[in-house]
């Protein structure tokens, strides 16, 4: 496949790799700035959820570039993983860790885990198949303003006849974002399963990162240390923006009103 004859040179796999991970991790950050809408309440985060939706074409190119840089991203790490085991043939009897941090060691298994966690969210919150009776919800409104949040749009419809308002004054809908993560977060496998998913990748990037700028040659006496504690603070912030919100929904401090 002409695509992956970049696997031929070791120094350009380690770039490959360096690159499709800087993308991921400018992903992994802007989410988490849209994700932390949800504690300015229902209004805000389902506006922001519509915008996203209405990028149309142009969220379908977004996607298809974080799906491939993903893809790239697996397969040049596991053939790198591979021929670092295949260049250690023989197995030592005595493992002695001097330099190789635990994040280092474990960075394939980590990674592993972290996929099988983002299929699992993407099934869950994107696409609504693990758990759709919090997926269906929407919102109905009557030009700019709000009417109704219900389940169904046939019992929408009813609701609004009930008040003495008319159908055709209903003109749009949109997804309701906010009720699904209220309603998913609530739940204390998918809050766990999730915090165990971020902590994973708080340990993945703290590594990563330190080894993004090594292989991209952005090294120095002074700037590596603080290059390392950087990676780590930042990982460590990461992890904490984005667990605050199950732990913020489960607790009942966000979405007490769902």
């Amino acid at each position: 496949m002409a695509v992956l004859s970049y696997l031929k040179s070791t120094i350009l796999s380690k770039v490959v790799m360096a690159a499709t991970g800087i993308i991921l991790l400018l992903f992994i950050v802007g989410h988490m700035l849209g994700n932390m809408q949800v504690f300015l309440g229902a209004e805000t985060f389902n506006h922001y959820a519509q915008f996203l939706q209405g990028l149309g074409e142009f969220l379908w190119i977004i996607r298809l570039v974080l799906i491939f840089s993903l893809i790239l991203h697996i397969i040049t790490s596991v053939y790198l993983n591979f021929l670092n085991n295949a260049a250690k043939p023989i197995k030592y009897q005595v493992k002695r860790y001097v330099s190789a941090k635990l994040t280092s060691r474990t960075m394939i298994w980590t990674g592993i885990m972290i996929f099988a966690f983002l299929s699992y969210h993407l099934l869950h919150f994107t696409m609504g198949v693990t758990n759709p009776e919090d997926y269906n919800y929407h919102e109905y409104y009557e030009g700019n303003s709000f009417v109704v949040e219900d389940d169904a749009q046939g019992a929408a419809l009813e609701n609004i006849e009930n008040s003495g308002k008319e159908k055709q004054e209903v003109i749009s809908e949109r997804h309701d974002v906010y009720k699904m993560v209220v309603l998913g977060f609530r739940n204390p496998y998918i809050s766990l399963a999730y915090i165990v998913g971020v902590v994973l990748l708080g340990f993945h990037l703290s590594h990563a990162i330190q080894s993004a700028f090594q292989t991209l040659g952005v090294t120095g006496q002074k700037f590596t240390p603080r290059m390392v504690t950087a990676s780590i603070w930042f990982s460590v912030i990461i992890v904490i923006l984005y667990i605050s919100i199950p732990i913020s929904i489960f607790l009942g401090l966000v979405g007490g009103k769902v």
